[in-house]
């Protein structure tokens, strides 16, 4: 689904440069607010603002919204694998 806002501001308030930042930014909270609303997961958030997964985790992290744990099936499997290994390293 594709949303258009359309936002009238004041002659001047913002020059070229500006613009994208503007336009970023609102892109920005307005995937934070669907996140903190739980209504779109850290990957569809991601998604919309073309990060990574983590790039996104980074961004919350910086702006305090903070964030739920989801794991998936690989997720677990590497989780084991880390585990794994670290017992391995440590019965040497």
């Amino acid at each position: 689904m594709k949303l258009e806002i359309e936002l009238e501001v004041p002659d001047g308030a913002v020059d070229k440069g500006a613009e994208a930042e503007l336009i970023r930014s609102v892109k920005e909270q307005a995937a934070l607010k669907l996140y903190s609303d739980e209504r779109v997961t850290t990957g569809e958030a991601a998604g919309m603002l073309d990060l990574t997964r983590i790039q996104f985790l980074d961004l919350l992290r910086r702006t305090d919204v903070g964030f739920r744990v989801e794991l998936d099936d690989e997720d677990f499997a590497q989780i084991r694998r880390l585990r794994d290994e670290h017992v391995r390293q440590n019965n040497r």
